[in-house]
């Protein structure tokens, strides 16, 4: 069997071949470094039986929706998936000649502080703390490896890390990575012409401040408040590339509320469906309009499903209206987080700042945004006929 890799691949060999203790894997949007690395590390575990890896992220919901996912596909496309070997429960994989995989979040209290492993992978590292990445370190006896964007400032734990005798740092773009559709490169290079912090960061993979951020001043709490009465669910449509974003939206005076459910690839009407029931159960729901065929197959599975109403300047004016709250947003919501850091205005070539998002990290802030509009901006506006819509979805 032919193993496709990229530049990750190679440079972990390198690493560990010249006898480095610590891999520190910065790299822009799309470059590998996630896939790549778990490929390794499957080698490396069927060549090192009784081997204990673990794979941390800073919150579980974040780490099943995209490490995780990496390792079952890498398996499957290797033929090595045995869903016996895999215990869901406690998710560790054990592999025939004894070696073990688990994932857990820093979240985790127990298992941050539990047993020893020979290798540690942190996922996007630039979510974890110091402290967190110190108890981790301290228990690993063999390799530890990071992966990040660098959207970082100097006196990050991991720029120290990366000044260490002992760490192997290296940088990668989505130019080291072959097999990248088109349409993401394209997605890519648009940066150059919006924003100079997320090229800098994305598209060149260098360490860089954001700048720009459309909504710079947000808190993070542990949940929302029972003080929040008015809750809304909100929801914006992806599928191959882009994620399915899927929140609670709440409001307790001008104090807004956001809390992440579901931020995940190719889910179909079914899955999205199975979320609402479970998440969203007795909210109305405020959706994304573009799929008026998903919208309807949502409204006849039972969701409570309003799709927003769009205007020229409609963006803007949203906007505009979320600027009069304090954001909230929950410790468990990474994606949406990362959203709120790396959501940002046009620059145009002279630098100058526009009054326009790039449209980029932009699936949980759409959502919001469609709560906004719809339940409280002012002004009323006829609601959207379903049947009608369901019509013109055929």
């Amino acid at each position: 069997m032919k193993i496709q890799t990229t530049v990750v691949y190679d440079k972990l060999d390198t690493a560990v071949s010249n006898g480095y203790t610590v891999v520190s894997e910065q790299g822009g949007a799309r470059s590998g470094k996630t896939y790549n690395t778990v490929l390794w590390l499957i080698m490396y575990l069927l060549q090192n039986p009784g081997t204990l890896l673990s794979v941390v992220r800073k919150t579980l919901p974040a780490l099943k929706g995209s490490v995780y996912r990496d390792f079952e596909d890498n398996m499957r496309n290797l033929c090595l998936w045995d869903p016996k070997a895999y215990n869901r429960s406690e998710m560790i994989y054990r592999f025939t000649n004894g070696s073990e995989v688990e994932f857990f979040s820093t979240d985790n209290e127990t298992k941050l502080r539990g047993r020893k492993r020979d290798i540690l992978f942190v996922n996007e590292a630039t979510e974890v703390s110091f402290l967190e990445w110190k108890q981790l370190k301290m228990r690993t006896t063999r390799l530890c490896i990071i992966d990040y964007n660098p959207s970082i400032t100097d006196d990050s734990w991991i720029v120290a890390l990366n000044n260490e005798p002992a760490t192997y740092h290296f940088i990668t773009t989505y130019l080291d990575n072959p097999f990248l559709e088109q349409v993401i490169v394209d997605e890519i290079e648009s940066y150059r012409d919006t924003n100079n912090s997320l090229w800098r960061i994305y598209g060149l993979g260098i360490q860089a401040v954001i700048e720009g951020a459309v909504y710079p001043d947000y808190t993070v709490v542990d949940e929302i408040p029972a003080s929040a009465r008015h809750r809304w669910g909100a929801m914006d449509f992806g599928f191959t590339n882009d994620p399915t974003a899927i929140l609670v939206v709440a409001v307790d005076g001008r104090d807004l509320y956001i809390d992440e459910v579901c931020y995940l690839t190719g889910m179909v009407s079914g899955d999205i469906a199975s979320v609402c029931r479970q998440s969203l159960a007795g909210l109305k729901v405020i959706s994304e309009s573009a799929d008026p065929r998903l919208v309807t197959e949502l409204h006849r599975a039972g969701i409570n499903i309003h799709p927003v109403r769009k205007y020229a300047g409609s963006v803007e004016a949203g906007i505009s209206k979320i600027h009069e709250y304090h954001i909230h947003v929950t410790r468990r919501s990474v994606n949406t987080i990362r959203e709120l850091k790396n959501y940002v205005y046009m620059q145009d070539k002279n630098g100058k700042w526009l009054n326009i998002p790039v449209d980029a990290f932009n699936h949980s802030m759409d959502a919001m945004r469609y709560v906004v509009m719809e339940e409280l901006m002012s002004g009323t506006r006829k609601p959207i006929n379903l049947r009608r819509l369901a019509d013109a979805a055929h």
